[in-house]
């Protein structure tokens, strides 16, 4: 008998990522502390600010996956991409979001505006809020 855990979903397509060795969620952690979201690490997972993505962090750390909303409190992808490229970053970067009309438009401008980025968009359900 097959366990649950180990059969696969066929309400959603799986993701183009696995599990990565390091990952950083970037994102507000003073609003999302403050909302009750936890932002402790765990695992292998980090959780911080856009303002502490910097060469000594990536020195320290080697992420192999970043994560973080499409658009944050006061930054979106575009100002992430921008400063992993800035940065070098040679990783894969995803951001996360519900209700997009169109994926498509909106990875290739951040491709644009990050050229040679490992970037892609992954589109989330929206949450049924009744």
């Amino acid at each position: 008998m097959q366990s649950i855990a180990r059969q696969p979903s066929t309400d959603f397509p799986a993701p183009d990522f696995a599990l990565a060795d390091r990952t950083f969620v970037v994102g507000n952690l003073a609003h999302w502390s403050a909302e009750g979201r936890s932002v402790v690490p765990f695992d292998n997972v980090q959780f911080i600010d856009l303002r502490c993505l910097t060469a000594e962090l990536f020195d320290t750390f080697s992420p192999d996956l970043i994560l973080s909303p499409l658009f944050g409190d006061g930054f979106d992808a575009i100002d992430v991409a921008q400063r992993l490229v800035a940065l070098g970053y040679q990783g894969r970067y995803r951001a996360i979001s519900e209700n997009m009309p169109d994926i498509g438009m909106v990875i290739k401008e951040v491709r644009t505006q990050a050229e040679g980025l490992d970037f892609d968009l992954l589109a989330l359900p929206p949450l049924d809020r009744k």
